[in-house]
């Protein structure tokens, strides 16, 4: 059974006094003061020092002096006490009645003449711990986050959390998207601003499966923020390391559809078209496991230089067809061998200018998806009209300079490229152009790197903050 006092306690008026002093000498507290509290009790002197740090959160020290350790002299008291010329000062005399409390307060006050004074009964300890923990906050606080662009790249940015004047106790739910997080998890980074510069105050990390959440914040007291999700840690990286961390580009994820487009050179010897054939199926195999995965193998030759002998157009072989589909559509590409009609071949250069318009038409007819453009080859394209290369021009006037930038600025194609070059060979301006994005050498083909910079695999790079802004 509770009593009358125990169910209504009784307000302490001294306390609350002394709460309210110390909490306006808090709050007026500027970026760059001190705040300097001395409390005269009746076991001895003891001085609290209040600044606030880079954040505007008000830190404290403080230390006691007994009596017996300040004697009866005025000077010890006063060094004691270290009240500095430029401090704000609050003057606590906790212990009304004490001679010795008394009279040291009497030499603060002489001291300090320009100090607000305080005789209550409470002690200066607890309440200005209290005190501290409930100030509101003088800066705002941010949550650190990536904001995916629409071409794929990753925007380093943040999303309000608590403004200014919050008080502890506040609560923000945010909708957060988490991919892979590598060795260390998410990291969810709170940070004040100093201008136009972030500020970390605080960030705690944790590995979250990826996928979207509801997260909550609190603000516990000022310079701490919890968040609602599990098994979170104090993360001991500093600011740079983390924004080191951030990859160029947000991950290719699994469940995305992709297209991968073959395009092989099938004139030559025989042996040589074989293994462009071989290259394509081991990059088709790598990418097996790959989910929603669509293949088309398209097949080019080169232009006769005997007008009275027909070319072979342009194949296609297979369009956006799964990946059994695509390795059955290469065996046949390689039983069948090179192409013979239309030889004699001009010598110095191949199809690829027909390949790339045939590419572009058979796009231009699809749904939208990531398309990557992957040539194996070795020649040249023709060029559009006679020029100083004396390759015979295109018959049907085909620019590979056009075509290749249409592609890649309309579409969104990738370009990637397998040729057979020697190191430390230059290569033309079309193979580096084909092969912008994963350029391999036939005979040393990294296929895990070919198909990581066509984006056809899920990137090992982890994102080390959640994403806003994301549909999923």
């Amino acid at each position: 059974m509770t009593t009358p006092s125990e169910a209504h306690p009784v307000p302490d008026p001294d306390n609350d006094l002394l709460r309210k002093a110390l909490a306006k000498a808090v709050a007026g507290l500027p970026a760059i003061g001190r705040l300097s509290v001395v409390e005269a009790a009746a076991d001895g002197l003891t001085s609290f020092k209040v600044v606030r740090d880079d954040h505007g959160v008000p830190r404290g020290r403080r230390w006691h002096s007994s009596w017996t350790e300040l004697g009866q002299e005025r000077a010890a008291l006063l060094r004691a006490a270290d009240l500095d010329p430029g401090d704000d000062v609050l003057l606590v005399c906790s212990s009304p009645g004490s001679a010795q409390a008394d009279q040291a307060f009497e030499w603060l006050r002489a001291a300090r003449p320009d100090a607000p004074t305080l005789r209550v009964d409470a002690s200066a300890a607890a309440v200005i711990t209290e005190v501290l923990r409930d100030d509101p906050l003088t800066r705002s606080y941010d949550l650190v986050v990536l904001r995916p662009r629409p071409d794929g790249t990753l925007e380093l940015a943040t999303v309000p959390l608590f403004p200014v004047q919050a008080r502890p106790g506040a609560i923000t739910t945010l909708t957060l998207h988490c991919e892979q997080g590598g060795p260390n998890g998410t990291a969810f980074a709170v940070v004040t601003w100093q201008g136009q510069e972030p500020q970390l105050l605080s960030v705690v990390s944790g590995a979250l499966h990826p996928g979207s959440y509801e997260v909550t914040a609190e603000l516990r007291r000022p310079g701490r923020v919890s968040f609602g999700l599990p098994h979170l840690t104090d993360d001991p990286r500093g600011w740079a390391e983390l924004v080191a961390d951030v990859p160029a580009r947000l991950p290719v994820r699994p469940s995305d559809a992709g297209h991968l487009i073959c395009a092989i050179e099938v004139c030559g010897p025989a042996l040589k078209v074989a293994e462009r054939v071989g290259r394509a199926r081991q990059v088709v195999s790598t990418l097996s496991g790959r989910p929603g995965l669509s293949v088309s193998v398209v097949a080019y030759g080169a232009h006769s230089f005997d007008r009275s002998v027909k070319d072979v157009p342009v194949e296609v072989r297979a369009w956006r067809v799964d990946v059994a589909a695509a390795q059955d559509t290469l065996d046949e590409l390689e039983e069948r061998g090179p192409i013979t009609q239309g030889y004699p071949f001009h010598p110095h250069a191949a199809q690829l200018e027909d390949m790339l318009a045939v590419v572009e038409r058979r796009l231009s007819r699809d749904p939208a998806s990531s398309v990557a453009l992957l040539t194996i080859g070795d020649r040249p394209p023709h060029p559009p009209k006679l020029d100083t290369s004396r390759v015979l021009p295109c018959p049907h006037r085909h620019d590979w300079r056009a075509v290749a930038t249409r592609l890649e600025q309309s579409r969104h194609v990738v370009f990637g490229a397998i040729v057979d070059y020697q190191s430390g060979d230059r290569l033309s301006r079309v193979w580096r152009q084909l092969g912008s994005a994963a350029l391999a050498n036939f005979d040393a083909l990294d296929l895990r790197g070919l198909v990581s910079g066509l984006g056809l695999v899920p990137d090992a790079v982890p994102v080390p903050f959640p994403l806003i802004d994301v549909e999923y």
